[in-house]
């Protein structure tokens, strides 16, 4: 019995003997020192789609013809679409809204005076996603002479992001790794075991040309666009251990 307690007695002030000491900070004792770096990266993609939202708009005082005017104008606009050889599967049909248009109240308002309906206003909308990108300008220009009121959020993106995104964390990966090494390197330590790595974020951002709201009034043929690059950005965390 007494050599089993002079046995462990050894054995814990070995480990007491062996175990790394860190200074106390305001009671607290301070773990190991370690090397933390965040790095970003950014890869500029050409982009291989353009989405656009279109919408055409009519009133009418019976809400009937309203809707008619707004059929017929949408068919002219869908088969302009078809004449520059897109298919049913690179548009949609968005928000349809038709709601009732009523009477201002008149200066002075008489005493008894209520409003009433006058009209009525329907909304169509058309959203278009195609990968013919080098169609933009003459797109814009056939939908504005087949009838569309509004052009809304035109941007140029990606069809499939995530292998750009893997580039992005690729590199900001090695960025962070050169980074702990120029400090340690500066600081005169070893780097040790990678302690921690994460992913901060990674997202693309599309290009979008200075269109953000086109109201079609002059017939063109072709409207200028440029579309630009794609930004995808990763950003990642690393933690070393430092020998």
């Amino acid at each position: 019995m007494i050599r089993f307690v002079v046995l462990l007695c050894a054995v814990l002030l070995l480990t007491a003997c062996t175990a790394p000491m860190y200074p106390a900070t305001n009671g607290y004792t301070v773990g190991p020192p370690t090397v933390t770096v965040q790095a970003s990266a950014e890869v500029e993609v050409p982009p291989d789609q353009l989405r656009l939202r279109l919408v055409v708009i009519t009133q009418d005082a019976a809400a009937e013809q309203a809707l008619l005017e707004n059929n017929r104008r949408m068919k002219t606009i869908i088969a302009a679409l078809h004449e520059l050889g897109l298919s049913e599967s690179e548009y949609r049909t968005g928000q349809f809204r038709t709601f009732p248009e009523w009477s201002r109240p008149p200066r002075p308002m008489p005493e008894g005076w209520q409003r009433q309906i006058v009209g009525y206003q329907v909304q169509n909308e058309l959203q278009v996603r195609t990968s013919r990108i080098k169609l933009a300008g003459a797109l814009l220009g056939a939908v504005q002479r087949a009838g569309a009121d509004q052009v809304d959020g035109l941007v140029f993106d990606l069809q499939h992001p995530a292998k750009h995104k893997d580039v992005a964390i690729a590199r900001a990966t090695e960025r962070a790794l050169g980074k702990a090494a120029v400090l340690a390197k500066a600081a005169d330590v070893h780097l040790g075991q990678l302690k921690s790595l994460v992913l901060d974020q990674a997202r693309f951002t599309p290009a979008a040309p200075r269109m953000e709201r086109m109201v079609m009034s002059d017939a063109v043929a072709s409207v200028p666009v440029s579309a630009g690059d794609v930004t995808v950005r990763a950003d990642v965390t690393a933690v070393f251990a430092v020998e």
